[in-house]
């Protein structure tokens, strides 16, 4: 019998989950906006004031650290600057830190967004400078990883996956880990690489990866959805699929259950979906953890998603909303 969603959230304090991805720091530039610029069609701003915090795999582990649980990041990171300064957040956080790999000729990714706006108005987005890493780590770099993953995770733990194709996450690893740990369960958010990871537990596509999947495919009605759902769930030979819809809510696909639709939470008038996906699956793969279904988790994951979107930036969901918002 499933539990509920408040008994799941009052187990969440010390889970651990490995968070294997790609580390990226998210950097928000806040300015104001002063008049058009003589030289080019361009605004001119004046700088205010900037943020950093962790971004892709690293705001699942800032989502899973305020849920009350204790994660462990594994990936590469580079030797420059803002590798130091991601470490820095970490550890001021008390994350440990020991499964980050510094390895050379890597930079760490970067996603630079400008604001701006007019004094004492709401700054809103007018750039994003993204800071890519280019150099394919070595072998040896792939085989540290490895052995980082094996040391590091419970037999029958979970893994998260955060792929955002910045080369820490390697499909060939991935094959080893199932194969090393087949009772372990893999919750996997890739970006337009999902083929790649064929008998994990959960996938989490959202809709732009889904059409990639299957272009033939005209996703005109819900049984187009419910098609291409049920068609990946047996091609990738896994448990479920939690399908992404933004403000539609998700598709739930289960192995022997009809597809199980969950309507948007609160408004869908969003404000910011800036590591809404982050979220979401943080929150399923904590809620799986702690003994609800696939639907239930998928539901409270909702919920999260629901709530971080109303906040401008890279949020964490905060634990007593998330409570006080489940059932």
């Amino acid at each position: 019998m499933d539990i509920k969603q408040k008994d799941a959230l009052n187990k969440f304090k010390g889970r651990e989950i490995i968070v294997w991805g790609d580390f990226i720091l998210d950097e928000f530039v806040y300015t104001t906006s002063k008049r058009i610029s003589r030289e080019a069609p361009v605004l001119i701003t004046e700088y205010t004031s900037s943020e950093l915090f962790p971004g892709g795999a690293g705001n699942v582990v800032m989502n899973l650290k305020s849920l009350n649980a204790k994660p462990l990041p594994i990936g590469f990171i580079g030797k420059d600057d803002d590798g130091k300064k991601l470490i820095s957040i970490f550890k001021e956080n008390c994350i440990s830190t020991s499964g980050l790999i510094k390895i050379d000729n890597f930079r760490t990714p970067k996603k630079s967004r400008i604001l701006s706006g007019g004094y004492n108005t709401k700054k809103q987005q007018v750039l994003r400078i993204d800071t890519k890493n280019y150099n394919k780590p070595l072998k040896n770099d792939y085989n540290k990883l490895l052995k980082r993953i094996e040391s590091l995770l419970n037999p029958e733990g979970l893994l998260i996956i955060s792929d955002y194709l910045a080369e820490s996450v390697n499909p060939n690893i991935f094959k080893k880990i199932t194969t090393a740990f087949p009772k372990a369960i893999t919750v996997i958010d890739s970006r337009h690489n999902l083929i790649n990871f064929k008998n994990g537990t959960i996938l989490t596509p959202n809709e732009p990866e889904m059409k990639n999947l299957f272009p033939n495919n005209p996703f005109l009605n819900e049984e187009d959805y419910y098609r291409a759902g049920n068609k990946l769930l047996e091609m990738m030979n896994v448990k479920g699929i939690v399908f992404k819809r933004g403000h539609k809510g998700m598709i739930i696909f289960t192995k022997g259950i009809s597809p199980q639709k969950i309507n948007i939470f609160g408004s869908s008038s969003i404000v910011d979906v800036t590591g809404a996906g982050d979220t979401v699956i943080s929150v399923l793969s904590l809620s799986l953890l702690c003994g609800l279904s696939l639907y239930n988790s998928a539901k409270l994951a909702n919920i999260a998603g629901g709530i971080v979107v109303m906040h401008e930036g890279t949020y964490p969901i905060n634990y007593e909303e998330l409570y006080n918002a489940s059932k």
